[in-house]
């Protein structure tokens, strides 16, 4: 008897082919999800004992402000003493955190911050704040201290004031993903009643449009109020 070796048939591998780009796409959706609703819960739970003083921008939007793309960001800098948000940059996450009142941001990367991206991080802050109408002289760009690792825990330990201390081995970030889910599980509120543009649920307008795609919400003016007759795609799935 001889032994034959199978392989994938022309048709299968031609739809894995077509099916990769899809099914990374909604990785990815998922991934904007979870780390969007994490920081939200974060910076909520940080408001309840400190009188409101941070805000999210979500990773969307906050990946276009890295762009040089403001669009309609529903943020007031001023009244708030911290904003954090995360970049997503060919599925690597960044953190970017700034503060209207001491004109300043903080970067962090998990694998490691360089002048070309620290230049960057300094640039698209300061031109976001100075379209918010905020006085951009002197504005700066630093980072802290840390371990190089696979994932973001940075914005919780930076808005206790804590120190950058984290384990990076697999253990570690298959830990830290735990943390992550089971904390969203056990929180009461519907983190999916934010529009997933500004992060806010209530807004002047109450008009809503859903991704055909992903099924996100999103308030109509958030982004740029396209046809509602017409299938709608969002900012993560075009």
């Amino acid at each position: 008897m001889t032994e034959q070796k199978l392989e994938p048939s022309e048709d299968y591998q031609h739809d894995e082919e077509n099916n990769w780009p899809q099914q990374r796409r909604e990785a990815e959706v998922v991934d904007h999800l979870v780390i969007n609703a994490y920081l939200t819960l974060i910076v909520r739970k940080f408001n309840q004992r400190n009188d409101g003083q941070a805000a999210v921008i979500d990773s969307y939007a906050m990946t276009a402000i890295w762009k040089h793309k403001f669009g309609r960001i529903r943020v007031d800098p001023m009244a708030h003493t911290v904003i954090v948000g995360i970049v997503n940059e060919n599925h690597h996450w960044m953190l970017v955190v700034m503060y209207p009142h001491e004109k300043k941001t903080l970067f962090l990367d998990p694998l490691g911050e360089g002048k070309g991206k620290m230049k960057v991080c300094l640039q698209s802050t300061r031109a976001f704040m100075r379209m918010k109408g905020c006085k951009v002289s002197r504005w700066t760009c630093s980072t802290l201290p840390h371990n190089r690792q696979q994932d973001l825990k940075f914005a919780e330990n930076i808005l206790l004031g804590e120190a950058i201390e984290f384990e990076s081995s697999q253990k570690a970030v298959h830990e830290l993903r735990l943390d992550i889910a089971t904390s969203l599980l056990r929180e009461p509120d519907d983190l999916s009643r934010l529009c997933f543009y500004c992060g806010v649920e209530e807004q002047d307008e109450q008009h809503w449009i859903c991704c055909d795609i992903c099924q996100r919400w999103y308030h109509h003016q958030c982004v740029q109020r396209p046809p509602v007759a017409q299938p709608y795609l969002c900012p993560g799935c075009t």
